[in-house]
């Protein structure tokens, strides 16, 4: 799961459960310092009280208990009004007995205060000393932690920006756009790896001109002599041998004509034009450019409008019932069509290989033996360019080349 995230995202999730751990770990730090400061108290209190129990033992003088009470930083509260007070509406945060006496601990408006009772003497003191529990520190020390952390996320971020940028543009090549050029020019590893691609650009482009400057000339060299020898064919008296260079001839011409579709595919100025129609005209201009019998066609077709290409919607029919007749045991083929796919059916063998090993341009020797040539890989390449999938399946000893239109 981790391998499919993008690096962007998974920065995002690091720094966000980063984020996290801070939180929750200075939450933790403020419920724990929040306790020892209240046990520092409770300690206090207890020794406060336990020193005036044992000094009301020996009946001490005021000038002994007010030295008492300065050592200790509390003060006597002497208003019996104030004390009943303090004791009716106060918190009471602890109560203790022990064989020296009993005393109490309240807090009241976050002022803190100790109830002395041993048998003859009681006294209620006011804790004088500032014992609220400070934050500042610590909210302190949270806001630069998080503004050292937000720095550090925007830094990284800005690192990984170009290499957004870097993956839109290779995005932008891969869809055709061979002009394109990363500017990136730091010394650092984006910018070794913008530089390695623009130098694999310039050479596929580079590869990509003498490939379509070699088809060119090859085809216009190969047309005219072509031609001449298919007149010179018909000439021939012997109906056999005619017919083989006839054959011959025009199997070289379809060669060709399917090299050029190739050639003009794969231009970088390669654009198809929509326009809306019905799939009978697609189909009627198919058989045209066929011309065959179209009896060898059962149509199962569910008429409906769409946009696409109708020149090459027409060649990727062509293409795919030509193969259908071609390979077929019983040289027909089935075409059912709605607007959700167009099906060409035909009965014979399976496919020896996947169909992405058809759909590639003559890569290897025996596709061209087994004669899906150019043809599939002509269909493929339209197919994908009107956003369509073009797929194989085989059930009951048919085959099913599907136009999947649905989006």
């Amino acid at each position: 799961m981790i391998k499919n995230i993008s690096i962007s995202t998974f920065v995002n999730i690091i720094f966000a459960l980063a984020f996290l751990s801070i939180f929750v770990t200075f939450t933790i730090f403020v419920n724990y310092d929040k306790q020892k400061h209240e046990l520092t108290l409770q300690n206090r209190y207890e020794l406060i009280a336990e020193n005036i129990l044992i000094t009301f033992q020996n009946n001490p003088t005021v000038e002994i208990l007010l030295s008492l009470y300065k050592k200790f930083q509390v003060s006597p509260i002497e208003d019996k009004d104030e004390k009943l007070e303090i004791i009716k509406n106060a918190q009471e945060l602890t109560i203790t007995q022990n064989y020296l006496g009993t005393y109490r601990v309240y807090k009241y408006n976050d002022i803190y205060y100790i109830y002395v009772q041993q048998y003859g003497y009681n006294v209620m003191l006011k804790d004088s000393a500032n014992h609220r529990y400070n934050m500042a520190f610590i909210v302190l020390g949270f806001i630069v932690s998080i503004l050292t952390f937000l720095i550090l996320y925007e830094i990284l971020m800005k690192k990984l920006k170009p290499l957004k940028m870097l993956n839109k543009q290779i995005i932008e090549f891969s869809q055709g756009n061979k002009d394109i050029k990363l500017n990136y020019t730091s010394t650092d590893e984006v910018g070794t790896i913008a530089k390695n691609f623009n130098e694999a650009i310039n050479i596929i482009n580079n590869q990509s001109k003498s490939k379509d400057l070699f088809m060119r000339n090859m085809m216009h060299e190969l047309k005219t002599p072509i031609t001449k020898a298919m007149f010179i064919a018909e000439t021939l008296e012997d109906d056999k041998t005619r017919e083989n260079l006839q054959r011959a001839f025009k199997r070289m011409d379809d060669i060709i004509k399917e090299l050029a579709t190739v050639e003009k595919l794969t231009s970088k100025n390669t654009m198809i034009y929509k326009e809306k129609t019905n799939f009978m005209n697609i189909y009627k201009k198919t058989l045209e450019i066929m011309m065959i019998n179209p009896q060898n066609i059962e149509a199962n077709i569910d008429n409906f409008n769409f946009e696409v290409d109708t020149y090459m919607m027409s060649i990727v029919l062509k293409n795919l019932i030509d193969n259908a007749i071609k390979f077929s045991s019983d040289k027909k083929a089935v075409i059912n069509a709605n607007k959700n796919f167009i099906e060409i059916i035909s009965l014979g063998k399976p496919l020896k290989n996947d169909l992405s090993h058809y759909t590639e341009a003559f890569c290897q020797e025996e596709k061209r033996s087994e004669g899906f040539g150019l043809g599939l890989y002509i269909v493929k390449t339209i197919v994908n360019l009107h956003k369509y999938k073009l797929e194989h399946k085989y059930e009951d000893g048919r085959n099913y080349f599907i136009i999947n239109m649905t989006k």
